[in-house]
């Protein structure tokens, strides 16, 4: 009798150990993955990446494996926001402006002369007002913003030199996906032309571009000045960023886990904004340094030239999808100069 006690101790120990064993693997899959793709490297989309990385990792214990994907290695922009709207990747870092599609109010921190600085353009995107507003333009359709700051100032990768403004006439330059920004190339003389940041680079070099319209801090670390050697800071607009998280991965998180990631957005934006400032100055000494050419615009033509643009607006004004939050953007900018 004793030896069939033991041997059912036995038995069930076995069992046991066997089910300990075959739960340790899922116990170890349980981290809930979050993927960030961008299509830039080493600049402040990178950096915000990789702060978040960290940040909801340790905040988290590790119930969240944040995972980093730079330099468009889950595809170009385009594949990258449908794979955010499917759920096939969890969040996307880039200008708003890409996600016009879904709603185009996303579109309205682009109108040239509305911010004066890296930090007035954070701080009113941040501003109570505005900031749940603009995160929460795309909710609906299945993706919420996590934070929004200034990612850089507007600057000409030009193949020539664009020495005054007037210099752009005639020339095919790249620009992001807003009607504002082609309208800003047109009004200029130029052809605004969009494109996925991917294929900016070689199409210049094979001169389908004669520049790009972009920040020195995305086309720095790009090496554009390998093929556009010379560089004009307009600071016309600025374009800020942000991480565009799909709706329901963010519901299926606990309420903690979602806490952490509201509160790391929140902590995220000063801090990008203090890299985006930091690198650009940077960049433009670095951009001589590997063989190009900054130029600088005359301080009294870049303000005409912002107050040739400002009237542009009324796009915004006008279309009664975007006036409402261009309006609430407009008004907290004028609160915060």
């Amino acid at each position: 009798m004793e030896d069939i006690m033991v041997m059912k101790k036995a038995i069930l120990s076995t069992v046991a150990l066997g089910a300990l064993v075959a739960l340790a693997p899922a116990e170890a899959s349980a981290a809930t993955v979050l993927k960030i793709g961008f299509a830039t490297i080493n600049d402040g989309q990178h950096k915000s990446a990789l702060w978040i990385e960290k940040e909801v990792e340790k905040r988290t214990g590790g119930s969240i494996d944040v995972q980093v994907y730079p330099a468009a290695q889950l595809g170009k922009i385009p594949r990258q926001i449908e794979g955010v709207l499917l759920g096939t990747q969890e969040a996307f870092i880039s200008p708003p402006g890409f996600f016009k599609g879904l709603n185009p109010a996303f579109a309205a921190p682009d109108a040239p002369g509305l911010f004066d600085s890296f930090e007035h353009q954070t701080k009113t995107m941040n501003d109570p007002s505005v900031r749940s507003k603009f995160l929460g333009l795309g909710t609906a359709k299945g993706v919420t913003g996590l934070y929004i700051a200034a990612a850089g100032a507007s600057a000409l990768a030009m193949r020539e030199p664009v020495r005054t403004l007037s210099d752009v006439k005639g020339k095919k330059i790249r620009v992001l996906a807003s009607p504002m920004e082609v309208s800003i190339m047109r009004q200029l003389g130029a052809a605004g032309t969009p494109m996925a940041y991917s294929e900016v680079l070689p199409a210049i070099q094979r001169r389908v571009l004669d520049g790009a319209s972009s920040a020195i801090t995305v086309m720095g670390p790009s090496k554009f000045y390998t093929a556009a050697k010379y560089i004009t800071p307009t600071h016309i607009t600025y374009i800020p960023t942000g991480m565009w998280t799909n709706a329901k991965f963010l519901a299926k998180l606990s309420e903690k886990e979602r806490g952490i990631l509201d509160q790391v957005g929140i902590e995220l934006s000063p801090v990008a904004n203090k890299w985006s400032e930091e690198d650009t100055k940077s960049w433009e000494k670095k951009w001589g340094e590997e063989g190009g050419t900054v130029v600088r615009l005359k301080e009294e033509e870049r303000l005409a030239a912002i107050a040739k643009l400002r009237p542009l607006e009324k796009i915004f004004l006008d279309d009664p999808k975007v006036a409402p939050m261009y309006k609430l953007i407009r008004s907290a900018a004028v609160k915060n100069r």
